[in-house]
């Protein structure tokens, strides 16, 4: 086998388990917590609001991109890529992996949340690293099946980093149905990490018994929010479009 084939699958192992990856990370992440708790960094609130900044904005850049995706592309399949057509207007004729660049941006939130300053660069690297495994394969998918029209859109688009002077207006229009649908598990997921990394600091700084009905209040929250959203995705036409 040579060595592109092995990237490639690698890469497509990586995209399967894409999101498990980033969960082992962040626990990683949270046991370094345990080990070198940034108290003082912790008390400043613009670590605080930076980081989340940067959650919400990972978040923006992944509904930019869903919210006017064509039909069987940008969803959240999980065993293998799928693409009926190219995306190439909109986000996608800014930057070729909105939706990764959107992933990569939420993690490094949550490691700037940590306050663990040398992390930063190491979980870059990290994500960096088996995202660009990840991209490799789903390249060689789309060079198979979009051929010339995909090498010439690729040629034109930077792969992470955006050229904002080359958009082009996307012609669908924008549903943040469609957004909420396929977002919502990330947006839970991102709810609960911060749950979870406040409630530890606060721990920490012996501010949680002060804090502890805000938890309550925003723990009842995140579980409206999750099981109010899948009983309206599996049980009602709400979300159809």
């Amino acid at each position: 086998m040579s060595a592109q084939n092995q990237w490639e699958k690698l890469g497509n192992q990586f995209f399967k388990y894409r999101g498990q990856i980033p969960a082992f990370i962040f626990l990683l992440a949270f046991g370094l917590m345990h080990l070198y708790p940034e108290k003082e960094i912790w008390h400043n609130a613009t670590n605080t609001y930076l980081a989340l900044a940067l959650v919400v904005l990972g978040h923006l850049i992944r509904a930019l991109a869903v919210g006017k995706r064509a039909a069987h592309t940008s969803g959240r399949n999980r065993d293998e890529q799928v693409a009926e057509a190219l995306n190439s207007t909109g986000i996608y004729s800014m930057v070729r992996h909105p939706l990764y660049l959107g992933n990569i941006t939420t993690y490094m939130g949550w490691v700037v949340f940590t306050g663990i300053s040398w992390l930063i660069p190491l979980m870059l690297f990290i994500f960096l690293f088996y995202y660009r495994f990840i991209i490799y394969a789903e390249e060689q998918f789309l060079t198979r099946k979009f051929g010339q029209e995909y090498q010439l859109w690729k040629r034109q688009t930077p792969l992470l980093l955006p050229a904002f002077w080359r958009f082009r207006k996307n012609p669908h229009a924008f549903s943040w149905k469609v957004v909420i649908e396929n977002e919502y598990t990330g947006m839970a997921a991102s709810l609960t990490t911060a749950w979870i990394l406040l409630a530890f600091q606060w721990y920490v700084l012996g501010e949680f018994n002060a804090r502890a009905m805000q938890l309550l209040g925003f723990a009842i929250f995140i579980l409206v929010f999750t099981y109010g959203l899948r009983y309206l995705r599996k049980k009602t036409q709400f979300f159809k479009v």
